[in-house]
C-alpha cells in the first residue's frame, strides 16, 4: 500500500488527508486553524487597517506543517516509508513579500508595522483601483490574457496586490526579495529550492509559457520582482509533476522520507475538480464555502465574459479550465449570524442543542419561496461573476417591520443560488452548455436547506460530493500523478478515477418551486443589472465613503 499527502490551505484553516493511492480512501484527516485568522482590522501591534484590507500571518500557514503531517502519521499508524508523495492547494492570490531565504518580510521586526510587508489575502480588496490600472494597460497592450480573465484583471489576483505595494510603500516593495503566492511558497519551503506553479503564474499572474510577463508600464515596475533571482531559475510545473523530493530539514521535522516527491501547488477550487472525481467536459463543479469557486472543463477555448480565468492547461491537459466564482458565501452568511441575529435566537439554538444555522433553517423552511417578501444582491465582498467588479455591495430590498431574521437569512441563501444561477446562465450562454452539477465543500455537506433551495432555484438536480475535504483530496491525487512509478497511475486520468470522491447525496429540484423562483430570479436580474451595470456608480460611491 502506498499513500499521498494532501493539505489544503484555506481562508481560515489548513486542513490536511492521508489517502490511500489505491481507490483514495481518506484513512486520515486532521486540521490546523491558524491562531490570527484574518487580520481586517488592525495588525498584532495594534496598526490600524484601512477598509476592505485582508491580511493574514504567515506563521499560522508555517505551522501547519508539523502539526498536521505528524498528526495523520499518528493516528493513521501508516508507516512513513509508505507515504510516496505530497501536494498543496491554497487560496488564490494570497500574496506573500519575501526577503532572503523565502522569510516574509514582515517577519523582520522593522517592517512588522507596515502593513504592506504582510501577506495579502485571496479578498484583500483595497486593490481594485490598481486592478484597474492594470486592466486599461492590458488592454492597450492587446494581450490575450485579457479575454481569457473574462474581459477584466480583478483585484483577487497577484499583480494588482504587488503593484499596490509599489505605489503605496516603496522601501517595502524595495526590500522584497519577490511576492509568491502562497501555494507556491509552501511548496518551495517543502523543496527547498523556488517553485512556480504554472496554472497560478497563467490564471494570477498574467504570465504565459511563450511571452513570460507582460512588458511596459505599469508591468515593469514590478516583473522583475517575479523573475528569476540570483541567477537561479526556479522550477516551473504543473500540478502532477514532480518538482523535487524533501528537503532534508522539512524531512526531519515533519517525520517523513527524504524520497518524498513534492509535486507543484495548485489553487483551491482547482484542486477540487480532481477530488469530486470530474475529469470530462460539461460537469460544473461548485465548491461552496467562505466563498464559491465555479469549475468546467472544455474541450476548446471558449470566449465567455465574466469568467475569473479561462485558460488552457490550468488544470487538466488538454482540457481548459473555465473559472467563476462567488466572493462572499459562508461569509455573508456569517455576517448575519455575528451581526444581526437577537440572542434569544442563539438561546434557543443552543436550548435544543442545534448549531445556529440549523436552527434559522428550519425556521426558514417553513416559508415558501416568495413568502418572505425579500430578494437581496449577494455582494457582501464585491462581485466576482459575472461583473468582475470587487467595488459593489450588497442589497436587501423589501423589509418592513414584519421581516424576521429568518426571512432575511432565507433571503440570503436564495440571492447566493441567484448569483451561481447567473454564473451558469453565462457558460450556457455562450456556447459552454452545464449538464450536470456537483457540489462540494463544507456548506454543501452541511446545509441541507440550502443545497435544496439551489436545486430549486437552478432548475437541476445538484449532486453533493459525500466527501469533508475534496480540495485536499485533490492536492493527494495530483501528488499520486507525480510519482506514477510507485502509486501505479500513469497519468493524472488515471489517478482521478481511482481517487476521486465517487459517493454522491442528490438534491433535485421541486417543480412548484422551480416555477416560482423562475419569477423571484427575473427580479434578481433587475436589481442585478441595475446596480451592477446602469447605476453601479452609486455602490462605488458609498464604497468611497466607508470608513
Amino acid at each position: 500500500m502506498t499513500y499521498t499527502i494532501g493539505l489544503d490551505y484555506g481562508s481560515l484553516s489548513c486542513r490536511g488527508v492521508l489517502v490511500s493511492t489505491t481507490d483514495g480512501t481518506i484513512v486520515a484527516e486532521d486540521e490546523f486553524v491558524y491562531p490570527h485568522a484574518v487580520i481586517d482590522h488592525e495588525l498584532p501591534d495594534g496598526t490600524p487597517l484601512p477598509p476592505q484590507w485582508a491580511l493574514q500571518d504567515p506563521d499560522d500557514f508555517r505551522q501547519a506543517l508539523p502539526q498536521i503531517i505528524p498528526n495523520l502519521l499518528k493516528s493513521s499508524q501508516v508507516n512513513p516509508s509508505q507515504v510516496i508523495a505530497i501536494g498543496i492547494d491554497s487560496t488564490a492570490s494570497t500574496v506573500i513579500p519575501v526577503a532572503e531565504d523565502l522569510h516574509p518580510l514582515c517577519e523582520r521586526p522593522a517592517f512588522r508595522n507596515r502593513p504592506h510587508a504582510w501577506p495579502k489575502m485571496w479578498k484583500h480588496h483595497a486593490a481594485a483601483a490598481v486592478a484597474a490600472e492594470i486592466t486599461e494597460a492590458a488592454i492597450a497592450q492587446g494581450l490575450s490574457v485579457v479575454r481569457k480573465s473574462g474581459g477584466a484583471i480583478g483585484c483577487e489576483s497577484l499583480m494588482p496586490k504587488v503593484l499596490q505595494i509599489f505605489h503605496e510603500d516603496p522601501e517595502i516593495f524595495e526590500n522584497a526579495i519577490s511576492f509568491f503566492e502562497l501555494c507556491d511558497w509552501i511548496v518551495s519551503l517543502l523543496a527547498g529550492r523556488e517553485v512556480r506553479s504554472t496554472p497560478l503564474l497563467t490564471c494570477k499572474s498574467l504570465w504565459t509559457p511563450q511571452d513570460g510577463y507582460p512588458k511596459g508600464q505599469p508591468f515593469d515596475h514590478i516583473t522583475p520582482k517575479l523573475a528569476f533571482h540570483d541567477g537561479v531559475r526556479p522550477v516551473i510545473a504543473a500540478p502532477g509533476e514532480p518538482v523535487g523530493t524533501l528537503h532534508p530539514s522539512m524531512a526531519q521535522e515533519l517525520g517523513l522520507l527524504e524520497n518524498t516527491i513534492v509535486t507543484a501547488g495548485q489553487m483551491d477550487g482547482y484542486a477540487a475538480l480532481p477530488g469530486v472525481g470530474i475529469a470530462e467536459e460539461g460537469t460544473l463543479m461548485m465548491m461552496i464555502g467562505t466563498s464559491t469557486a465555479d469549475m468546467i472543463l472544455g474541450r476548446e477555448w471558449k470566449d465567455i465574459p465574466g469568467v475569473c480565468a479561462a485558460m488552457e492547461d490550468a488544470n487538466l491537459p488538454g482540457f481548459t479550465n473555465y473559472a467563476a466564482g462567488q466572493a462572499c458565501v459562508g461569509d455573508m452568511f456569517k455576517w448575519f449570524i455575528d451581526n444581526c441575529l437577537p440572542e434569544k435566537y442563539t438561546l434557543e439554538a443552543r436550548r435544543r442543542g442545534l448549531s445556529i444555522h440549523a436552527c434559522l433553517s428550519e425556521l426558514a423552511a417553513t416559508y415558501s419561496p416568495g413568502d418572505t417578501g425579500l430578494i437581496a444582491l449577494d455582494w457582501w465582498n464585491g462581485n466576482k461573476s459575472c461583473l468582475n467588479d470587487m467595488r459593489l455591495s450588497g442589497l436587501i430590498v423589501g423589509m418592513t417591520l414584519a421581516t424576521r431574521p429568518e426571512h432575511i437569512y432565507r433571503a440570503l441563501i436564495e440571492a447566493s443560488a441567484y448569483g451561481a444561477r447567473k454564473i451558469i446562465d453565462n457558460f450556457n450562454d455562450h456556447g459552454l452548455p452545464v449538464h450536470d452539477i456537483v457540489a462540494c465543500g463544507g456548506i454543501a455537506l452541511k446545509n441541507p436547506f440550502l443545497m435544496q433551495i439551489y436545486a430549486d432555484v437552478l432548475g437541476m438536480e445538484i449532486k453533493t460530493a459525500a466527501c469533508t475535504q475534496t480540495a485536499a483530496l485533490g492536492a493527494a491525487i495530483f501528488a499520486a500523478a507525480a510519482d506514477g512509478r510507485r502509486s501505479g497511475h500513469r497519468d493524472i486520468f488515471s489517478a482521478i478515477r481511482a481517487m476521486g470522491c465517487q459517493k454522491t447525496i442528490s438534491y433535485k429540484p421541486v417543480i412548484e418551486n422551480t416555477r416560482k423562483y423562475n419569477d423571484l430570479y427575473g427580479q434578481y436580474m433587475t436589481l442585478h443589472d441595475f446596480f451592477g451595470i446602469t447605476c453601479k456608480n452609486a455602490m462605488h460611491f458609498l464604497g468611497d465613503c466607508r470608513k
